[in-house]
């Protein structure tokens, strides 16, 4: 199998049926259950006490994930026929340990055949026959873009805007950029000093506001004191804060609440933190009490005007439903998931929002809006309709983070002022 890209170790040779089986059943939950990643490794390692075999399934798991095009590629090159679904998640999981982990091509091909035996409706003499032809195997291409998807693990679709987007060279530095390992949290106010928080987290990889954490140092921090929270995140919070010190703030799509409770720890802000969900308002209740955050939560649909907030506030928040794209190395699932024709619905949900969060700001007053994508279609072209359409404001400023420059995920801000 081709190997155009630093693969991704799947740890020291674990070889225990319980660890391949976790590893199985976390992909099945994705590839055919259609669950979140972070849910489905969650639930694969809890019954699992070594942590050099939760390590092994975790790094074996988001392999695959991160790797799925090219073993997409690799099974409809060699298989006569597309196979049943869990043939095709065995055969993903066995391709990447041929491919891309330290363990030896015959040990990986046996690990996976006996694992298939443990799995109705599956043939290990084909398993075992795909697998054995993948080794040394080299795929072809059919177009330049098809090799460039192949290559940067990523949909042609994604490719193709990103190129048209940024350019060759930058899209494939985006797609290929290494993120920190690890969970980001940072200091939370009033709960620890900068000085402690530091102490506390020595030895760890610090950012400009927290540290990246494994699991065991997350173990050792002392509960209260740090909020779990993207480093992409907390920038994006600090932008929309920029130059203020203090006011009214709505946030219209505010679950689960991570935003809203780093807002109220940054000024003297009285914030109104919204959601369509009511199963989300408690979520977002819990998280504001567990910091000690005076938030005021409500039900309320971003996409319909709602003329109690008109002119109420001097800071006000549309961090919209979008398709994700910045945020690939910490959520590889989303590509399995997401189709090109998504992006004109979107679209139209973003332009809603914008649209009907125009008349909430004071005059004088602040519009943030914000994705977690890098696609422009969402971000600057959403930008340039909305003040073709609402003479009252003025583009502040645009602020993009992208992960090869910027060393976290991608998100885009546009701050507005109402004139």
């Amino acid at each position: 199998m081709a190997n155009n890209k630093k693969p991704i170790n799947a740890g020291a040779v674990y070889a225990d049926k319980m660890t391949d089986k976790a590893v199985y059943d976390a992909l099945c939950d994705v590839y055919i259950g259609g669950a979140y990643c972070a849910r489905a490794i969650t639930d694969a390692i809890k019954n699992l006490k070594e942590q050099r075999a939760r390590a092994f399934v975790t790094s074996a798991f988001y392999g695959v994930l991160d790797k799925n095009v090219r073993l997409e590629k690799i099974i409809k090159e060699l298989c006569d026929r597309p196979p049943q679904k869990n043939a095709e998640v065995l055969l993903k999981q066995g391709l990447y340990y041929v491919g891309y982990s330290d363990i030896p091509h015959y040990a990986a091909v046996n690990r996976i055949v006996e694992l298939s035996k443990s799995i109705g409706g599956v043939f290990g003499g084909f398993i075992n026959a795909v697998l054995k032809k993948s080794i040394g195997y080299s795929p072809k291409f059919k177009s330049t873009l098809e090799r460039f998807s192949y290559e940067h693990c990523t949909p042609e679709w994604l490719c193709k805007m990103l190129i048209s987007d940024y350019s060759e060279t930058r899209a494939a530095s985006i797609l290929d950029a290494e993120l920190p390992s690890g969970t980001h949290v940072r200091p939370v106010k009033g709960r620890t000093t900068d000085a402690e928080f530091s102490e506390a987290c020595k030895g760890l990889k610090s950012t400009e506001y927290g540290y990246y954490c494994d699991k065991n140092a997350l173990d050792k921090l002392e509960g209260g004191t740090y909020a779990v929270q993207s480093l992409s995140s907390v920038k994006a919070v600090r932008k929309y804060a920029e130059g203020l010190t203090g006011g009214t703030a709505l946030d219209l799509c505010a679950a689960p609440g991570g935003k809203s409770v780093y807002l109220y720890e940054l000024g003297d802000y009285k914030i109104t933190a919204c959601d369509i969900y009511p199963h989300k308002l408690d979520l977002m209740r819990g998280y504001a009490k567990k910091y000690g955050a005076k938030i005021s939560v409500r039900l309320n649909d971003a996409t319909v005007h709602n003329a109690e907030f008109d002119g109420a506030f001097d800071l006000v928040i549309a961090d919209c439903p979008c398709s994700g794209t910045g945020t690939l190395r910490s959520r590889p699932d989303i590509l399995l998931h997401r189709k090109p024709s998504d992006l004109a619905g979107l679209n139209a949900l973003q332009t809603k929002i914008l649209a009907a969060s125009a008349t909430y700001p004071k005059r004088g007053g602040i519009l943030c809006y914000s994705t977690c994508s890098v696609l422009k279609c969402e971000n600057e072209r959403i930008v340039r309709d909305f003040l073709e359409s609402h003479s009252e404001y003025t583009l502040l400023d645009e602020t993009k983070l992208l992960p090869d420059a910027d060393a976290c995920d991608g998100f885009y801000i546009a701050r507005f002022v109402r004139s």
